[in-house]
């Protein structure tokens, strides 16, 4: 609701009190947050922006039984007892990592594996992984999967009776 017709209701306004060091800790916190991103950004080939509906069709979403959502402001994609895919687009020399943003707090049944090509790189399980903060899992990928080529299909299977995601960011990264 616009703030302007809520004139008539209550409301109220919260602020983070903090003490000196406090701040002085939130700003290197910051600092330090805007440079992993920096580095991030320099090094991302390809970024599916989860829940955009042109990133995910520039990127041929596709899957069975899967859907979006929205949690602590942010879009995520998940397939219970299904699937989704993306097309990336790959590093011209073929090192490439997959970089992958979850919450740390999923838990129950979420086991799923992670596909490039048809072919398994890594079996995922959410349980607590970092509580009540999101990660960033990074995944390398086999020189031979994305050598010579400039796009890859990755695809996130759930195991039977298991939930595929919830993923909060994707991206393709040239390997370090």
């Amino acid at each position: 609701m616009p703030f302007y017709k809520e004139y008539r209701r209550p409301y109220h306004v919260y602020w983070d009190v903090l003490s000196e060091s406090e701040w002085e800790t939130r700003c290197a916190e910051y600092r330090a947050e805007s440079a992993r991103q920096k580095a991030l950004t320099a090094r991302t080939v390809d970024r599916v922006v989860i829940g955009d509906q042109a990133s995910e069709r520039a990127h041929r979403l596709q899957g069975e039984k899967h859907s979006s959502g929205l949690f602590g402001g942010r879009h995520w994609r998940h397939a219970p007892d299904g699937w989704f895919s993306y097309e990336l687009q790959v590093p011209p020399d073929g090192n490439a990592e997959l970089l992958v943003t979850y919450w740390g707090s999923d838990v129950g049944a979420r086991v799923f594996d992670i596909l490039v090509d048809g072919t398994p790189v890594a079996t995922q399980k959410l349980d607590r992984n970092q509580p009540n903060r999101f990660f960033d899992q990074l995944y390398p990928i086999p020189p031979q999967l994305t050598k010579g080529k400039q796009k890859v299909t990755v695809r996130f299977q759930a195991h039977p009776g298991n939930i595929a995601g919830g993923v909060f960011d994707l991206r393709m990264l040239r390997a370090q």
